[in-house]
């Protein structure tokens, strides 16, 4: 599956899970045992039920994630709150990036053949972590 149709997916059916593109780049590239693996050059679902079962009308461009400003916006609000009051980040308001294991992570470890849009969001991810200072 074409790398934006695949964080479309994400973002469609777990919005909760992947309320951004950032939670579908970390979970991607820099957590391990994510149940995604490299095939043809692409990351695919180990087992390919949703390969099988979903299908898009039209291939998008780049994913849209309908509730990504909010959630910033959000997020922004819990963090203020926490730093004048003390009080406890709403978890679903959280996000931290994963250390990615330079043994298993994706961020490392990606196939020869890689398919240029999935090459493109490995670099978008590395281009994110190094911003939000997070070595790699």
């Amino acid at each position: 599956m074409r790398a934006e149709n695949t964080l479309q997916f994400m973002a469609d059916f777990y919005p909760s899970i992947f309320p951004t593109r950032k939670h579908c780049l970390n979970f991607l590239f820099c957590g391990v045992g994510n149940g995604y693996e490299w095939v043809k050059g692409e990351l695919v679902d180990e087992d390919g039920k949703f390969e099988k079962r979903y299908r898009l009308i039209k291939p998008v461009k780049k994913a849209e994630f309908d509730r990504e400003r909010d959630w910033w916006v959000r997020y922004r609000l819990e963090l203020e709150m926490h730093e004048e009051t003390g009080k406890r980040i709403n978890p679903d308001y959280f996000f931290e990036w994963s250390q990615p294991s330079r043994e298993y992570s994706y961020i490392y470890h990606f196939p020869k053949n890689i398919r240029p849009d999935w090459k493109a969001l490995l670099e978008e991810c590395r281009q994110m972590l190094k911003e939000d200072g997070v070595e790699i």
